[in-house]
Formats: C-alpha cells, structure tokens, sequence
C-alpha cells in the first residue's frame, strides 16, 4: 500500500517540475525574443529618425512674413534691421531695392495683405521724377535723345533717376497693381529707359556711374525687365530695332572659351549673374506665355552649354550651392546666386540636372531665425525664390513614433523556476534518484555551455583544463593553449549593432569548431574572447593550427560588409605550469599580437 501511495505523489512532483522547467525556459525564451525585438524597433527608430532628419526639408512661409512685416517702416518702406526702423540713417541708397525685394517676396507668398500697400505705394510714388530733363545732371542732359520728355525713379532724394531703381519701382506698383495711378506716365518711362540703349544693343545707367556710359549685361538686363512690365500692361511691343539690338548684345558677350556670358563683349564671363542676366534679358524681350518666351531664349542661348558652364564653373557639390564668381579657385557659395541659376533652370525646364534635395538642404541650413535666411531681405527673397521653384513643402514631416519598449521579464524569473524546479525534484530524490540524476545532468549541461556560442563555459573549462594537465604531467605528454579573440570588435557592435556582433561570435565558434579534434576543447573565455587546450600537441604543432584557424576566420564573409579578423596568443604547458599559469603566458602572446598590429598568430617562449 505504500509503494503504491508512493508513485502518485513522486509523478505529481516530477509534473510539477517539468512544469517548472517549462516556465522558466519559456521565459527565458520570451526575455530573449523581447530582447530582440526591443533591439528590433529600436533600431528601426533610430534609422527613422536618421531619414527624418535627412528628408524634413520645409520652411514656414508665416514666419518669413512675419519677419517681413517687423520691418516695415509707417512711411511704407522696409528697412534690414528692426530695431532701427525709426532710424533716419536707413533711409538711404539701398531702402527702394529693400522694398521691392520685401514686396516681392510676399507676392511670391500670396501675403501682401499682411502689410500696408497703401503707404508702400505713396513711398514708391515719392521718388518718382516726372520731368526728368528738368533735373538731370548735364552730363546726362546731352545722352538723352531729343523728343522726351522722360519720367523715372530715383532710390532717394536728392539723387538722379535710373534704370536700376526705375525698375525696382515698376516691380513694386505692379505687384501692387498700382501702375495706372494717374500721377505716373509709362510713356514717358519707357522713352527714359529706351533713351539708355546704346548702337551695340545694350543699356547703361547713371544709377551705376562707374560703369559710365558703357552698356553692361547688368544695365541691360535692369531695362529689359522694366520695359517687360511696360509692354505687358500696354499691351504695347518694343519697336524692333530695340528687340534686335539687345540679341545682339547678349550674342556679342558670349564667351565662347567656356561657353558663360560676360558683363560686356571681349571680356570673361567669371561672374555667375552675367550668365543669367543674359537669360532674362532674352526671357523679357518676348510677350506671351512661358513657353514662347523658352522658345524664343532657345533660339539665340544654347541653354545645355550655359548650364553646364554654370554646373562646371559655379556649382560647389560638396555645399550644394552655385557661387558667383569664379576666379582663381575663391569660389564661395551664394545663396542669391544659387537663386538665379535655379530660376534660369526652373524657366529652362533643367531642374533635372540639379541636385535640388541638396540644394535645399543648403538653403535650409542658411535659416539664421525664423523666417529669415542669410543675412538680409535679398537673401531671405532669394531663398524663399529656390523654394517655391523647387517644390519645397511648408510642411515638415511627422516625427517617427517612438517604439513603446515590451515588457521586460525580470531576469530572475527564469532562474527562480529553475531552483524551484530543482527543489521539487529534491523533494522526491528518494524515490525518484535515476529519473532526478537525468534531470541534473541536463542542468548541469546547461550550465556548462556558452548559451550565445553552443560551446563551452568558462566554468567548464577550467575542469576539464585540470584533468589534462594532470594526464599531460602524469605521462609526460605535450599540452599546448590557444587563446584568441576578434579583432576591433566593438565597431562591429557600433556599427551594425549588438544582434550582429553576437551572430559574428556565433559563426566564429561554428567555424572554429568544425576544425578542432574531438579531443581538443573549446571553450567561450569571455566576451570576444576564446581558449583552446590542444592535447598531444607541442608548441609548433599548436601555432600552425593557430595560423590555420586564422586564415580561415579572416577568409570567411560575415554578410556585415567588414572583414573580421582574430589575433592568436599561443603557449605550451611546462611542468611546473597550473592552468593559471597557462593561460597567463597566452594571454601575454595575444597582447603581443594585438599591439604587432592583429591578425597574427604570436607564441609565448
């Protein structure tokens, strides 16, 4: 009755224990695949967030407009610095060129209702001159052809009107819709600005008085764009002789050696904006939709040579940016030229041959403060230009959801069912010793393996390292050590990650393994780190296989796009060796390896 008593009570513990062992080897199973896919998505996140990076490129049209509004002067113009807006000193020179880029930029941003356009037309309107005969120097008096009278704009009063700030000023009211107020005649504009064409086809302009009276791509390029605005609100074209003239001119200036456009002909064209001054000048001579005027510039610009010259003489890859000189090697980029070569390629259809992603990035990086670009309202206009023709969004990106991180196990989850496990099967050892000693010898196999690698521990090691040498002393047989591990291998863990270092250290032990003898005994020692006994085997016998096994790791492809490679500390045992003893002298010749520069095979005399 007893015996019979007995069986129930010991299965229902042997039960209990498999169960126990299930459950802490399911956990232990469950912490490494939460391991793995935390390790998982954290490195997908981090991949995201790299992409992120590279690809949110958008800029916030609000903030430039409210940069732009800050700077409006109650008088109706803009002025660079907010701070001084009431300051008389930035009335000046440059304020009308400021306004027109201000005003523009808006336009391009559908915003020009966030300003006052009231006050900016009376500013506009104030340096309109409309008797220039009247109060032009007298070196100028005798260069206007008879017949006027001529109007214009001057940039402040006080100074003479020109092309250049008559231009700025027709930009501006246009954009306003303010060119038929009754207190301006375009009659007389146009004859002012016709008035500065010279017999070779080109303009000049006393607003440039260095250049004299000498036609210049930039005074040219000025007048036509002036007269542009003239001809599409009168409905009214230039007469022939002016058209044929300034094809003329810009034909004249090409130079032919690079195949750019200079300011004038018989000189180099080393100045970007020349090149694309001679564009619009083509662009403006022609009325009617985008696609005429592209045609009309194709038939005098050989438009895939002049964009490779700009490619070839200006583009600056490594900044993603054109610049506008280019003498002498001191190329520097240019956001405002960058901007008129991409106009003359977003025109031209030639986009495609622009790296725009990284034309972009550079714009962006010149973000000084929300909404501004570079350092004045030229560069935040030309910025705002690249984008828009680009294609560039104002929106950013989302940014990648962070992965919510699984549930950890605790780590001593596993370990508490396997103790537990053992406590049941103690509990009926008495009756039960055969089957208990088969489920101790499975933990004790368990607890002599290196779970990452498949071979042995450390721990086990150590014991069976003992007994050879004792069998090697007893009999006077030739023992050797062999200690190696990776070479540089935290960069593998840095570069592609901890789960593929562990797969690296996993194919060196597989490879290893497959050309040892069954009496030879490997062994994880820790880390990167590996040991093997080589019994029956001398000093030279132990580094030829050394060599060997080095040969063969640094041979084999790991599929992480880097070589691996190990360094090899070699020794033999000598009598008065202990295990410790041993691997100390291996260890020596693998530090020896490692500072002859890895990859080698040492030995320790």
């Amino acid at each position: 009755m007893e015996q019979q008593s007995k069986l129930p009570v010991n299965t229902f513990l042997l039960l209990i224990a498999a169960a126990l062992v299930a459950l802490a080897i399911f956990y232990q199973w469950k912490q490494q695949q939460n391991q793995k896919l935390n390790d998982r998505l954290q490195e997908e996140y981090q991949q995201a967030l790299i992409e992120y990076k590279t690809n949110n490129i958008y800029y916030d049209p609000k903030a430039t407009i409210q940069w732009i509004q800050q700077r409006q002067n109650p008088a109706g113009y803009f002025v660079p610095n907010p701070d001084l807006l009431f300051e008389p000193s930035q009335l000046n020179n440059n304020t009308l060129r400021a306004t027109r880029y201000a005003v523009s930029t808006l336009k391009d941003l559908n915003a020009l209702d966030a300003i006052n356009k009231k006050a900016v037309g009376e500013f506009i309107l104030h340096l309109y001159l409309p008797d220039i005969l009247q109060s032009v120097p007298d070196q100028y008096r005798k260069i206007y052809k008879s017949g006027g009278p001529y109007a214009g704009f001057r940039t402040i009063a006080g100074y003479p009107a020109g092309v250049r700030p008559t231009m700025d000023a027709l930009i501006t009211l246009d954009a306003l819709g303010m060119l038929d107020d009754p207190r301006i005649n375009l009659a007389h504009i146009r004859h002012f600005i016709l008035a500065h064409q010279n017999p070779d086809g080109g303009f000049w302009d006393e607003h440039y008085p260095k250049l004299g009276f000498a036609s210049s791509m930039k005074c040219t390029s000025f007048a036509m764009r002036a007269l542009d605005i003239l001809v599409g609100h009168e409905n009214r074209a230039l007469p022939e002789s002016v058209t044929n003239g300034v094809r003329q001119f810009v034909q004249a200036s090409l130079d032919k050696d690079s195949n750019g456009y200079a300011s004038r002909p018989g000189e180099k064209a080393s100045d970007s904006y020349n090149s694309f001054r001679a564009f619009i000048s083509l662009w403006n001579l022609e009325a009617g939709t985008p696609q005429q005027r592209k045609r009309a510039v194709s038939q005098h610009i050989n438009v895939d040579q002049l964009t490779q010259h700009l490619i070839t003489a200006h583009y600056l890859p490594k900044v993603g940016a054109f610049s506008r000189q280019h003498v002498n090697g001191q190329d520097k980029p240019s956001i405002k030229a960058t901007h008129l070569i991409v106009w003359l390629m977003h025109d031209m259809d030639r986009l495609n041959q622009l790296d725009t992603k990284k034309i972009s990035q550079y714009v962006i990086s010149q973000r000084t403060s929300p909404g501004q670009y570079g350092g004045d309202i030229y560069t935040t206009y030309s910025a705002i230009g690249l984008l828009q023709k680009m294609g560039i969004s104002t929106e950013p990106l989302p940014l990648p959801e962070k992965p919510e991180k699984t549930a950890n196990i605790p780590e001593y989850l596993p370990t508490t069912f396997y103790l537990a496990a053992l406590a049941v099967l103690v509990l009926g050892y008495s009756s039960k010793k055969h089957e208990l000693e088969n489920i101790n010898r499975a933990l004790s196999q368990q607890a002599n393996i290196d779970g990452l690698t498949g071979i042995y521990n450390r721990q086990r090691f150590e014991t069976l390292a003992a007994q050879e040498i004792e069998v090697s002393r007893r009999y006077k047989r030739p023992l050797s050590l062999i200690m190696f591990d990776a070479d540089n291998f935290k960069s593998v863990n840095d570069s592609h990650g901890h789960i593929a270092g562990d797969r690296v250290l996993k194919l060196i032990a597989e490879l290893v393994s497959s050309h040892l003898r069954d009496a030879d005994i490997f062994s994880r020692w820790g880390g990167e780190e590996f040991i093997i006994l080589v019994p029956e085997t001398d000093q030279k016998g132990a580094a030829e296989l050394a060599e060997k096994l080095r040969h063969i790791i640094a041979n084999h492809d790991f599929n992480i796009g880097q070589t691996i490679t190990c360094s090899f500390g070699v020794t033999q045992l000598e009598t008065e060796n202990e295990i410790e003893e041993l691997t100390h002298q291996a260890d020596i010749a693998l530090y020896t390896a490692k500072r002859q520069g890895k990859n080698r095979v040492e030995v320790s005399y």
